[in-house]
């Protein structure tokens, strides 16, 4: 009887599942995990992670033979967590389906409207077809978005009359979108520069401004330090090119202060604060237009030692055009008001239990 009980503890780890940090590897490698022992077939599943990040999102998924303790959204965040806490990570396993998400392209309302499609796949394939066809709109595999199954002929007939109409605007839409969030995109990566940049010249003029005798120095100094920390923290949780500009502003702040101290430090005047135009008023029936960038003043900076660099005027140019983008594109109805877009850094998560 004892070596019955043995045995049964012994299967019961032997068929325990992965462990985030054991899957997070391969889903960085190849960009899916099925677990040995789940119905779904990696080739299947290859393909749809293939389409979701042809249009752009860095989607990765796992399919679990065993129910992970806490559920599929706890693994799914835990594996996000060890895969380094940027990406989206769906998990699909025998009683529940979860996804954890931060800094992608997804917002929390495309991702949950493709987990509740998702919940009524039969199986683990269909699941994950569900998933990501309702995800990127497109038929992945045997699966259309929203789950719809073949079309009476009425219906082809009728779709066939309003397809151009219809395909012109979704292409224009979409464009529009992508276009906007690969300008905010490439708009955080360069203040992400500018942030690195500013903290590595803190961390330089530390010992100096530690050896002065100028009050003014170490508190200009701790005032740059202030003017960081906000604009870092702005950036952590900008989700749209307002308040990637608000981050530069802060940052540029931060810079001037910077400026202030060198040239205290070298005894010489520390260069005027940096001014905000006031925007000229649009032409009657226009839209307003963004507001034009601080206009930086003549600044003191020792070349040779300084990284870091105005912000704004380089921000704006790039978030122009997704602004103007983001006003054409058609806003997705949501019936909740705790809906968010995702492009910042703000983590989220969802799942729920399979239907299916």
């Amino acid at each position: 009887m004892k070596r019955l009980i043995l045995a049964a503890v012994a299967l019961v780890f032997l068929v325990a599942a992965a462990q985030p940090a054991d899957v997070a590897p391969i889903l960085e490698v190849q960009g899916f995990f099925v677990e040995d022992g789940s119905d779904a077939d990696p080739d299947a599943i290859e393909d749809a992670v293939a389409a979701a990040r042809f249009e752009g999102g860095r989607l990765s998924i796992a399919v679990l033979a065993v129910e992970p303790s806490g559920g599929a959204t706890i693994y799914a965040e835990n594996t996000l967590d060890a895969m380094g806490g940027t990406g989206t990570v769906l998990v699909v396993a025998p009683e529940t389906v979860g996804w954890g998400s931060e800094g992608d392209i997804y917002t929390r309302e495309q991702l949950d409207e493709a987990t509740d499609v998702s919940l009524n796949g039969a199986s683990d394939i269909e699941v994950v077809e569900l998933f990501v066809a309702t995800l990127i709109g497109q038929p992945v595999g045997g699966s259309d978005p929203g789950g719809a199954g073949a079309l009476p002929l009425g219906w082809i007939f009728l779709l066939i009359v309003i397809a151009g109409g219809a395909l012109v605007l979704w292409l224009s839409s979409r464009s529009s979108k992508k276009d906007a969030a690969r300008a905010i995109e490439d708009a955080r990566v360069e203040v992400k520069k500018r942030l690195d940049a500013v903290a590595n010249d803190i961390i330089d003029l530390e010992d100096e401004v530690r050896a002065s005798t100028d009050p003014a120095v170490e508190v200009l100094y701790e005032s740059a330090t202030v003017a960081y920390a906000q604009a870092l923290d702005t950036y952590q949780g900008a989700a749209s090119p307002e308040e990637l500009i608000a981050t530069a502003e802060e940052l540029d702040m931060a810079i001037w202060r910077l400026d202030s101290v060198e040239a205290l430090l070298d005894g010489e005047e520390p260069p005027p604060k940096p001014v905000k135009p006031q925007p000229a008023a649009p032409p009657r029936g226009a839209a307003p237009s963004l507001t034009p960038p601080r206009v930086p003043a003549p600044v003191y900076r020792r070349s040779e030692h300084r990284r870091s660099s105005g912000t704004t005027a380089m921000m704006t140019g790039l978030l122009m055009g997704s602004m103007a983008s983001a006003r054409r594109s058609p806003r997705r109805s949501s019936s909740s008001g705790s809906r968010s877009r995702s492009t910042g850094r703000t983590r989220m998560r969802g799942g729920g239990r399979r239907r299916g």
